[in-house]
Order: structure tokens, then sequence, then C-alpha cells
């Protein structure tokens, strides 16, 4: 079950929201290798799911959310939870993912053993903390975050009371240890298919890409630290403080690109020497696993899931969250590595993402857990 499940437009392209869209997907294309695996998800005028791609059955749900508009969200959780009543007697084992999806579990009651996977935790204690964060997520509005809040606190205590949680770091563990049994949750992270990223010619000397709507993303702090220098940078994504960040940055050595599709994000990748993630928040942090996979040397925040990701392999160069001038250091270090070192980072980097972050790894893992209960 998952709010907005990835799908190929028009010309064949998949789009992906973001990295918990991405795992829905993934996890079912691959657990349907020795599953009879089916997804329930939005309605999304013109989407595709060609048999090759989706080797699943997908049953849509009317809602109004698109791939550039939210969703009505507690009238499309109704209508989930109606859809699962109908089906949920046919499965095994139901994964709803974080929030909406989870709601829509626990109005349908299914017999289904119910396994939520949960990618973020958004400050859940205290309330005041809670609330804050919903409403930076929720486009500013109070009344929002307020409903977001509320809805996570909901989702989280029914997650408790599951037999078993799935959730993508050590990080957000540790945040969910706070409502559900620690011997009820696992770790499994999250993926790449190795083989769908490539390395072009690098012409781009960094790559940031982030969502604009919360300000721990800190997009505005990278911008302050490469503005006005020689460093060809691009900024891939789009949210609400997008356009006053890019009046700000913008025109100069800084290019932002808007919401892109999934195969040009790639390009993009591909195309990158250096990509940098200056949150100081992350529930996994896919986007470094996606650059290390494309050739890029990486520079990010010092920050639980993303040592997390390195695994120890030091292929990812940690500056501290808030610090322009040692995210600028770490940048410009990396662009001058010599041939041999970017190399020996590229192969440690290879190593990491085979025996970790591979799809085919990670679904191996959740298969087992589920049969645990099932």
């Amino acid at each position: 079950m998952s709010e907005l499940f990835p799908f190929c437009d028009d010309e064949g392209d998949m789009i992906i929201q973001g990295g918990g869209e991405n795992h829905m997907y993934a996890l079912s294309r691959e657990l349907a290798h020795n599953n009879d695996v089916a997804v329930l998800t939005s309605s999304v005028p013109s989407a595709s799911y060609p048999s090759d791609r989706f080797p699943f059955y997908v049953h849509t749900v009317p809602n109004r959310k698109t791939a550039s508009h939210r969703s009505e969200d507690l009238r499309f959780a109704l209508r989930l939870a109606k859809a699962l009543r109908r089906f949920g007697n046919r499965f095994e084992v139901i994964l709803p993912q974080t929030f909406i999806p989870i709601l829509s579990a626990f109005l349908s009651r299914p017999h289904a053993s119910v396994v939520p996977i949960i990618h973020d935790v958004y400050q859940p204690l205290p309330l005041i903390n809670g609330i804050s964060a919903w409403k930076d997520l929720q486009g500013g509005s109070t009344m929002r975050g307020i409903q977001g809040c509320l809805l996570e606190r909901i989702c989280l205590h029914y997650a408790s009371t599951c037999p078993l949680v799935l959730t993508v770091s050590d990080t957000s563990l540790a945040a969910l240890q706070l409502w559900v049994p620690r011997e009820k949750m696992r770790v499994t992270g999250n993926g790449v298919y190795l083989d769908e990223f490539k390395q072009a010619r690098k012409d781009i000397d960094l790559i940031a890409i982030a969502r604009f709507d919360a300000p721990y993303k800190n997009i505005d702090l990278l911008c302050d630290a490469v503005v006005n220098t020689d460093i060809r940078t691009i900024i891939v994504g789009d949210g609400r403080l997008r356009p006053k960040i890019e009046q700000r940055y913008g025109g100069r050595n800084i290019e932002f690109t808007g919401f892109v599709s999934e195969k040009i994000k790639r390009e993009l990748l591909a195309r990158s020497k250096v990509l940098v993630s200056a949150s100081a928040i992350e529930g996994f942090g896919i986007t470094l696993v996606e650059g290390l996979a494309s050739g890029c040397l990486v520079a990010a925040t010092d920050i639980g899931p993303h040592r997390f990701i390195d695994r120890g392999f030091n292929v990812i160069r940690f500056f501290s969250v808030g610090d322009s001038q040692a995210l600028k250091e770490a940048v410009t270090k990396l662009l001058v590595l010599s041939d041999a070192e970017r190399t020996e980072l590229h192969r440690r980097a290879n190593q990491l993402i085979t025996q970790y972050w591979q799809w085919s790894v990670i679904a191996q893992k959740t298969d087992l857990f589920l049969r645990s209960i099932s």
C-alpha cells in the first residue's frame, strides 16, 4: 500500500516522487519473483504499468494526488481503507507505507498480518516539535501541521500493535523506539539497481537533490557555501521555498532545475563530479547511494543516517550540520583529488553498494522478516 506508487508516463519514463515510493516499487518488483504481489495506490491520470517493469497487479484507488499535486489525505485514507476491506482477505501480509496507508490499515482492520514500513519519523516528541515539523512539511499551514502531527501519532500507536515494523536506518529505529517495542522492529535499509546508473563526461562540479518544502534540507546554506565561486552547481528539486532561494542565489554559478524526471535526474548525476547533502534530518538519504552508484564523490552532513549508509567504508566526506565553510572545504577537497584517489573511492563505493545497498540484498532481508510472521 503506497500513497503514490511510481508509474511510467506517456513517454515510458519512470516517475518516482521520493525514496519511500521507490522503496515500495523495488520491494514489490523483487518480492514478485517468489510471491504473488498486489499494490494498492493512487489513481494517476495517464499512468501506465508495463508488465516488464511492474510484474505484479496494480489496483488504483481514486485520489486527487498526481505527480504535481498533494493528496486529499484523509479522504484518500478512507477510500484506501475501503479498498483494503474488499481485497484484504486475499493476502498473507500487508505492507503499508508511511503514513496515510498505515492509517488506512488501521481503519480497515484486515485479518492478514500488517507490517508497516516507516521511513521517517518527524520529531514525534515533544508535541510542539512534531507540530512545528509537520507545519513545515505542510506548506506552513498550522492547521495542517496539527493534522499531520496527530496522524503520525495514530500511525505510530497502531504500528506498536503490529507483529513487525520495518524501517530503513538505525536512526529511524532509535526514534521509533519511543513508540514501538524494540523487539518488533527490523532495519532493512534502502537500495538501488546498480546497473541502472551510468557515468558520463563529468562537466558539472556539484549537484544537490532535495525537496524545497522543509528548512532542515538546508539548501540555502549550501548556496551560501558555493555562490560566487567557480564551482558549477546544479540543484534539483521543487517546493514552496524554491522561489525565494532561487531569487536570491540563481543566475550566477548556481542553476535550479525544479522537478525533473527520474531519467533526467540520473543523467545529471552521471555528469556530476560531487554530490552534496546539507540536510540536518534524514530517514535514510537514498540520494547519496544514487550518487555513489553514478560515480559521484559525495560530501554530506555528519548525521546518523549518512553514517549508516557509509558503513565504515569511508566513501563519504562528512561535515558538520549548519557549517557552510566546512561544506565548502569538503567539496573543494573532493574536486582536487588525484585520479588515483578518485579511482580508489569509486572502487570502495561499488563494493559498499554491492554488499549492502542493492535491492536484491534489501529484498532478501525483507522477505526473511515477512516469512517469520506469515
